[in-house]
Order: C-alpha cells, then sequence, then structure tokens
C-alpha cells in the first residue's frame, strides 16, 4: 500500500510540474532572474514583508507601493498569474489528501 501511494503521489507531483503552469512559472521566473531592477524590486518586498511582520502588521502602505510597481511590470504580472494557478493546484489537492486520511483513519 505504501508504494502504491509514493506511486500516485510521484504522478501528482509529476503532473503539477508538467503542467503549462508551472513549466510557465519556472521560464518566467528565470527571466526575472536576469531584470536587475526587478529582482531588486523583489528583494525590496521580502525586506518590507518582514518589517511589516516585525511591527505588528503596521505600515501596511508600504507594501501595498511595492507590489503595485511590480504589477504593473508585466512578466512579473504573467508569473504571479501562473504562481496562483499552481497554489491552486497544489491546495486542492492537499485538501484531497486531508479528506482522504481524515475518512480514513475516523
Amino acid at each position: 500500500m505504501v508504494q502504491q501511494l509514493n506511486k500516485k503521489l510521484e504522478d501528482i507531483i509529476l503532473t503539477i510540474k508538467n503542467s503549462n503552469d508551472y513549466i510557465q512559472c519556472i521560464r518566467l521566473k528565470e527571466k526575472m532572474k536576469k531584470n536587475e531592477n526587478l529582482m531588486h524590486l523583489i528583494e525590496t518586498l521580502k525586506s518590507r514583508q518582514k518589517e511589516f511582520v516585525k511591527n505588528g502588521y503596521e505600515g501596511k502602505e508600504s507594501l501595498k507601493e511595492i507590489e503595485n510597481e511590480l504589477c504593473e511590470i508585466p512578466i512579473y504580472a504573467a508569473y504571479m498569474e501562473h504562481l496562483e494557478k499552481v497554489n491552486q493546484m497544489i491546495s486542492y489537492i492537499q485538501d484531497e489528501l486531508n479528506d482522504y486520511f481524515y475518512n480514513l483513519f475516523n
């Protein structure tokens, strides 16, 4: 049974990795790495997100400013759209697995 479960999980992972959205995420991410300005904005956003959490979730306008600037960059916007779809696939699978194991053990 464990081998079957592992095989099915591998199939699910391969399905996600072979999906157009995942492939596009990887392609776009590689392109984004070549854009210094974009990478600087992303690093700035990450830094401000950390500050936002450390400051008790105050100063959201600082985050919004960078997020809006990033969303105006077409490659970043496309990347985020594809990433959202990949995350939805993963979330759906996670929910299904949680339901399956909950029903199996309860």
